[in-house]
Order: C-alpha cells, then sequence, then structure tokens
C-alpha cells in the first residue's frame, strides 16, 4: 500500500512538471517573458528528477534481502543527493543566463521585449499547481517518512518561491522596468542554489551514520532509564538511517539476576524503544553491577 502510494505521489509530480515545463517555455517564449522561461528551465530540471525518483523508489522500497540486511532506504540518500546536486547545477545555468540577458539589457534596452500581460495568468496558475503539488508531496512524506518526497515537497516550495518571483517581475516590466525581468530570474537562481546546498548537507547526514540530535537521544535515555530492572544507561549510540534510528545501548542492571531476568529486561528496552521512537532497530547489551 505504502509503495503504490509513493509511486502515485511521484506520477502525479511527474506529470505536473511537464505540463508546467511546456505552459513555461512556451509561453515565456511566446509572450516574451525571460523569467518565465528561465522557471520553465527549473521545470525541466523537476521533470528529472521526477523521472530519477520513481526508478530509485524501485529500489528503495525493496525489503531486506541477503546482500541488504538492514533493507535499501539508504538508496533513497544517494536519490536525495544526486537531486541536490541537479538542483545546484540548474541553479547555476539559470543565473548564467540571467547575467548575460541583463548585461544585454544594459548595453540595449531594446534587446528584450516587454512581457505580455497573459503571461501574468500563465505564472499564477503555475503557482496554483505548484502549491497543491508541495502540500500532497509534504503530506505524505510526513505520513511515510519518506526522504524523497521531502525532498521533492523542499523542491516545489522553492518552485513556488521562483515563480512568485517570476510572477512579480513579469508585473513590473509592464511599467517600464524591463531590466528586472533578468534581475528576477538570477534571485530565483540563487534561491535554488539555496535548497540545494541544504538538501545536500542534509543527504550527506543520511548516508554516514550520523548520531541523532541531543533531544532524540535523551528522549531515547529517559525511555530506557524508564523500563523496571535498569540500574543506568552505560552507553548509548543512535545513527540516522533516513528518517529512522538504529540504537546500540548497554545497560545496567543487578548482577544477582538470573541470565533470564537480565534477558527480560533487555527484552523490555527493546521493545519499548522501538514502539515509542522512529527506531528501526534497538540492540541491547547488558552489564552486570553488583
Amino acid at each position: 500500500m505504502k509503495n503504490k502510494t509513493l509511486f502515485k505521489i511521484v506520477s502525479i509530480s511527474l506529470i505536473g512538471n511537464v505540463i508546467l515545463t511546456l505552459i513555461k517555455l512556451i509561453t515565456g517564449m511566446v509572450g516574451s517573458s525571460q523569467s518565465l522561461i528561465a522557471d520553465g528551465i527549473n521545470s525541466m530540471a523537476d521533470i528529472l528528477v521526477s523521472v530519477l525518483m520513481l526508478i530509485v523508489l524501485k529500489v528503495s522500497t525493496k525489503g531486506p534481502d541477503r546482500r541488504h540486511p538492514y533493507g535499501h532506504e539508504k538508496f533513497e540518500g544517494i536519490l536525495y543527493l544526486l537531486l541536490s546536486v541537479i538542483i545546484m547545477f540548474t541553479a547555476g545555468f539559470i543565473f548564467y543566463h540571467g547575467m548575460n540577458t541583463l548585461i544585454d539589457v544594459l548595453k540595449d534596452p531594446t534587446h528584450i521585449e516587454t512581457p505580455e500581460e497573459y503571461t501574468i495568468i500563465i505564472a499564477g496558475i503555475a503557482i496554483i499547481i505548484k502549491i497543491i503539488l508541495f502540500m500532497i508531496n509534504s503530506y505524505f512524506a510526513k505520513k511515510y517518512y519518506s526522504a524523497s518526497l521531502k525532498a521533492d515537497a523542499n523542491n516545489h516550495l522553492f518552485d513556488i518561491l521562483s515563480t512568485s518571483i517570476s510572477f512579480i517581475s513579469i508585473i513590473i516590466a509592464q511599467y517600464g522596468m524591463i531590466h528586472f525581468e533578468p534581475i528576477a530570474s538570477m534571485v530565483i537562481s540563487l534561491l535554488i542554489f539555496y535548497i540545494g546546498f541544504k538538501m545536500i548537507k542534509e543527504a550527506i547526514s543520511f548516508l554516514v551514520d550520523e548520531s541523532a540530535d541531543e533531544k532524540t537521544l535523551e528522549k531515547i535515555r529517559k525511555i530506557i532509564l524508564d523500563c523496571q530492572g535498569v540500574l543506568s544507561v552505560d552507553d548509548l549510540k543512535v545513527r540516522k538511517h533516513m528518517n529512522h534510528y538504529y540504537v546500540d545501548v548497554e545497560i545496567g542492571v543487578s548482577s544477582s539476576l538470573t541470565l533470564n531476568e537480565a534477558h527480560l529486561i533487555s527484552e523490555s528496552v527493546h521493545d519499548e524503544v522501538e514502539k515509542k521512537m522512529d527506531v528501526l532497530h534497538c540492540m541491547v547489551h547488558v552489564n552486570p553491577i553488583s
């Protein structure tokens, strides 16, 4: 059920991105809107993103096997990193195009025509579509703890911002400030670059087994200490596994307990941690305390 839903959401994004790319590029070219063309190029990259997501989700949603006993979820982390790089390259291309256009406009103000008024309507429709796609992806990313959908939701969010800038720049251009169009496309590229940089940092944290934050560590420590029979937490390691965690903990129990009694306490810790936190597996080691 989860896998089918994820594929449906990504497919919806793909269809939406194809439609938006065609609308933006055609309208931008016919309606003489440089910022809408830049936004259309960004949407072209979104198509590639959606196709890659469909491919990687096919692998990452597989269960554990002999060669991958911890499952295939980290393939989503690789996708997350790849999407970040694509987003940053797209930003660089848009910035370069906008800068060259601005130089041409400063040399010759007639180099760019004033955008047609109907391009404002197209930009407004594009914003509405992107808001819908962002809300869908964001909701299911939280529901299914999907890093891929979270990345796509972030991408849709910055598409909303970039198209909004394009929308404003077209309106301003109607009043003769035509040079604002290439400047707007450069601002769009900087926003896209920023989100790409943030995503790269997060993608790396997914792939290098980064530790959980202090708040999460303390929460897990409290759950363990609240288990009956646990006298101390001697060591606690919590590593990220995409949007979940793996826990390795050493607990102290009374040395007077039998092996079976100590085992039952460790089972209690294991069950409580996995039940109350987003933990895929909790490994418990028992230390005797005199």
